[in-house]
């Protein structure tokens, strides 16, 4: 058989192949295979489509198509997916798609082929919707290319809800075509920046790192946040009633800082801060374990504090001012009666004596000599122990001391009527006499100004003694200062008695009044009638200038 004939014959097997049913032997295998592919199963098994309505027979040949032939019979197909391509990516041609060649797996279905993963211009499934066709969401020549096929059509359990935001809310506003549904989350920090309550960055944190870890998918609304206890179980909460929402104090949007305690406890605290947190929660822990009231015990920053007795550190202390002032005030509290005692005294400031009080009560109280310095140093032996006569003064300064007998009884005892307080003589702490004016004059002024009185204080003490054991223990005579007899009638007989005339060393003048005389005179009664005193004609002194008669004492 020549050449020509023999191409005539394949000429006719291929046209048997392309437009019947039949597959003769002979047919080179390429063609079988092509035959199977999706284009051609439609357009030749399935359709009546002949192969020279596509293909260019000429010379026996099958060149391919081209690409824009298929609009020859398809017009209305538009590609409306492919055609969006970026500028630099080319437009698939329907072949691509429909597959007329040996890779018997390009077909409309099998977008995989291309979108297995995300690079260039191909866009990777996302994974939820990884298992079901494109086409399920897809209008390859339909525009827009996911209607009327929307996300509401398949999830219809999904009821949206988003606050009071207006308008209808399309979950593209949130979800991303080709991403993960909890991608979503990264998109909510740049819609909610720009709200009129913005919602920053500072939101997220360890942690908290994804809006929906708080807020149910599809239900942003207050209602259905998730309560902090989902993640924060069995959570000690200070004063728990008071502070029974989290949002009470945290502030969710902003990385869940706390508020400041003064938001709400406008109480001043001038207590300094125990902690870098503040003063607050230095001692009010918020979400402190097994904390039983409601702040620490002080001892947990003043451990080495001593302890004023039993009392505890609030019965002295403002927990929220600052050191107290020590004041009388402050101590009367457990302290009133040495308080009362005290009142109106030089003892009455507390701190005085008791320098340590606060927190060492039990230190001794300073010397009396701290302060009585002068009385001290000065007091005689005996004298200086103050607790010998005040006993315990501090709290009591006013209370009578002990007698003076107590200690000074030979003196008690001889003292004359009038003269048994001591103190009105002497110095309580130096012991010593006081001055004149104060002692025998201040009570003995009528005494002082006449007779021996006018020769001065210190003289009494030649005729008086206040008390023993010093000093005379009666009158001395007159003869014991005034020695020898006077002239004149001095000398006398009957006149040597100074009693006789003279009443005592604090008379004024001596009695030589005629009554006076004629008492021891009696016969003398008529002596002189008209006379007045006897010592004009009977002188008691020899006459001479400076020869008056010293008046003596009279014997007691």
């Amino acid at each position: 058989m020549t050449a020509r004939a023999w191409l005539l014959v394949a000429a006719a097997v291929v046209v048997a192949a392309c437009g019947g049913t039949e597959d003769p032997a002979g047919v080179p295998a390429d063609w079988k295979i092509v035959r199977e592919s999706f284009g051609h199963r439609v357009h030749v098994v399935d359709g009546d489509v002949k192969c020279r309505e596509c293909h260019d027979l000429a010379d026996g040949g099958f060149s391919p198509p081209p690409a824009t032939l298929c609009a020859r019979c398809h017009a209305d197909q538009v590609p409306t997916i492919h055609a969006e391509a970026p500028a630099t990516a080319p437009v698939p041609s329907c072949q691509e798609c429909h597959g007329f060649g040996r890779d018997l797996g390009i077909r409309p279905a099998s977008c995989m082929r291309c979108h297995n993963q995300t690079q260039g211009d191909r866009v990777a499934a996302i994974e939820i919707h990884a298992g079901a066709p494109c086409a399920d969401c897809h209008r390859p020549h339909t525009t827009p290319s996911l209607q009327p096929r929307a996300c509401g059509d398949c999830h219809l359990d999904v009821a949206m809800r988003h606050g009071d935001r207006e308008g209808p809310i399309d979950c593209l506003d949130c979800h991303r075509t080709h991403e993960r549904a909890a991608e979503a989350d990264g998109t909510c920090a740049s819609c909610h920046a720009t709200q009129p309550r913005p919602v920053t960055a500072t939101a997220l944190f360890k942690g908290h790192d994804r809006c929906t870890g708080c807020h149910t998918p599809h239900q942003f609304v207050t209602d259905a946040v998730a309560p902090c206890a989902t993640c924060h179980r069995d959570q000690p909460v200070l004063a728990a009633a008071a502070h029974a929402a989290c949002t009470s104090c945290h502030q969710p949007h902003q990385a869940a800082a706390p508020r400041a305690c003064a938001s709400c406890h406008r109480q001043a605290v001038a207590h300094p801060a125990p902690s870098a947190a503040g003063a607050c929660v230095g001692c009010h822990p918020p979400h402190a374990r097994g904390l039983a009231q409601l702040a620490v015990a002080c001892a947990q920053c003043h451990a080495d504090v001593p302890r004023h007795g039993a009392a505890a550190c609030r019965d002295c202390h403002d927990p929220h001012a600052g050191k107290p002032a020590l004041t009388a005030a402050l101590c009367q509290q457990c302290h009133a009666d040495q308080v009362a005692t005290t009142a109106g005294t030089g003892h009455a400031a507390c701190l005085g004596c008791h320098a340590d009080a606060a927190h060492r009560p039990s230190s001794a109280p300073p010397a009396c000599g701290t302060c009585h310095r002068a009385i001290v140093m000065t007091a005689r032996p005996g004298h200086a122990a103050c607790a010998s006569c005040h006993g315990e003064p501090r709290h009591d300064p006013g209370r009578a001391a002990p007698p003076c007998a107590s200690c000074h009884q030979a003196e008690a005892a001889t003292a004359p009527p009038g003269h048994q307080d001591c103190r009105r003589c002497h110095d309580q702490h130096t012991g010593q006499r006081l001055a004149v004016a104060t002692t025998c004059v201040g009570c003995h002024a009528a005494q002082a100004a006449v007779g021996h009185g006018t020769l001065g204080a210190t003289a009494c003490q030649s005729c008086h003694r206040p008390h023993g054991p010093d000093g005379v223990a009666r009158i001395p005579t007159c003869t014991t200062c005034h020695q020898g007899a006077l002239p004149g009638l001095h000398a006398s007989k009957g006149h040597d008695r100074c009693d006789g005339c003279h009443r005592g060393g604090h008379d004024p003048a001596p009695h030589a009044d005629r009554a006076t005389c004629v008492t021891c005179h009696t016969d003398q009664a008529a002596h002189q009638p008209t006379a007045t005193a006897c010592s004009g004609c009977h002188p008691f002194t020899d006459g001479r200038p400076g020869t008056a008669a010293v008046l003596p004492s009279r014997p007691r």
